[in-house]
């Protein structure tokens, strides 16, 4: 039972508060409505018309530092086209219709490289440094996509507004001090301070100079941005989607397949090119060859010779001495007479010689 009642104490608590929160609420809203209704009394004054002028106020101040600001912007693309003088025209056409200029352009006839199925293609490209109104580089850039078929495209924003206005700054100053120096150069008393005073304002007016060219190529590049295009002649557009794997595969085996005939190529032409220096190299190198092996051979044969004659002198020394050893050793005999026996100790041959000396 003391439950029950404890229970109900607190619904009821809750219902209280539920009840207090509506009537703040409602309360709120009434006195939200009075202050609208006060405000939209009096004349000249409304939620909307602040609302108004503030907006106006902060789009005038938008539109202030937009003016202030100095973005230089550059544009690259890399196009291609199947009617290439077509779309050099066209593209002339749309600088004129922009308003801007071409500072820098190359065009090549044939010197670049394109493969398709019936072989390599000399294409026709073209290099150009356009410079559009900054306020017309939207309209440019959309009047040429139509014309081409661009590739790719990429756009950079330099914000060099800092970099101007601190410019601007140092020149004030410069400026200052050159009205000093000025003043100074009027009140110069000796002929020292004269030449002082000269040599830094030269100086000064040097750097004021220099500060000025800095400030007139920002406001150009501000002014003007740079659209830098390539522009490739082709029989077939580079198609856009994106490839599959096996496409990928594909595309990089004909890639490397051209690069190969191309490379070959390539050496062929140097090799043919370079022939007359290489077999002029050949026949020098094949004499000095001769030459030396002449000149090796012609040794050798000398130093054989020499090695015979040496060994033809050792052997008959050889032989010399040979013959001497024998004469001592084994001296030479007469029939059975030793030239050391005397007349009496002859004997004949026969074995009779004293008996018939006796007769």
């Amino acid at each position: 039972m003391e439950r029950r009642k404890s229970f109900f104490k607190i619904l009821i608590a809750l219902f209280a508060v539920v009840c207090a929160l509506v009537v703040f609420a409602s309360c709120s809203q009434s006195h939200k409505y009075g202050q609208e209704g006060i405000l939209s009394d009096k004349p000249g004054f409304s939620d909307s018309g602040f609302a108004n002028e503030v907006n106006a106020d902060k789009t005038e101040s938008d539109a202030n530092s937009k003016v202030n600001e100095k973005l230089i912007k550059e544009v690259s693309i890399s196009a291609e086209t199947l009617a290439f003088d077509d779309a050099l025209k066209d593209i002339s056409d749309a600088v004129k219709a922009a308003g801007g200029y071409v500072s820098n352009s190359t065009v090549n006839q044939g010197s670049k490289s394109q493969y398709y199925g019936r072989g390599y293609v000399r294409a026709r490209y073209a290099e150009y440094e356009i410079r559009i109104p900054a306020e017309n580089l939207d309209g440019f850039l959309k009047g040429i996509e139509g014309r081409i078929n661009i590739n790719s495209s990429s756009e950079k924003v330099t914000d060099a507004t800092e970099t101007y206005y601190d410019i601007q700054a140092r020149l004030e100053t410069l400026n200052s001090k050159k009205d000093a120096l000025n003043e100074m150069l009027s009140k110069a008393e000796n002929v020292n301070q004269l030449l002082d005073i000269q040599d830094k304002l030269y100086q000064t007016i040097s750097e004021i100079e220099s500060y000025k060219a800095r400030l007139m190529v920002i406001d150009s590049k501000v002014s003007f941005s740079t659209v830098k295009l390539t522009l490739t002649e082709v029989e077939v557009y580079t198609p856009s989607e994106e490839e599959s794997f096996g496409s990928r595969v594909k595309e990089s085996f004909k890639e490397g397949w051209e690069n190969f005939v191309e490379g070959w190529q390539n050496f062929t032409v140097w090799f043919v090119g370079a022939l007359p220096g290489l077999l002029l190299f050949v026949l020098i190198a094949l004499a000095v060859f001769l030459i030396i092996r002449g000149i090796v051979k012609g040794k050798r044969k000398k130093a054989a010779k020499r090695a015979e004659e040496i060994s033809r002198a050792n052997m008959e020394r050889q032989q010399n001495a040979f013959r001497e050893n024998t004469a001592v050793i084994n001296p030479p005999i007469y029939g059975n007479v030793h030239p050391g026996m005397t007349q009496q100790n002859r004997t004949p041959a026969n074995g009779q010689g004293g008996q018939a000396d006796n007769k």
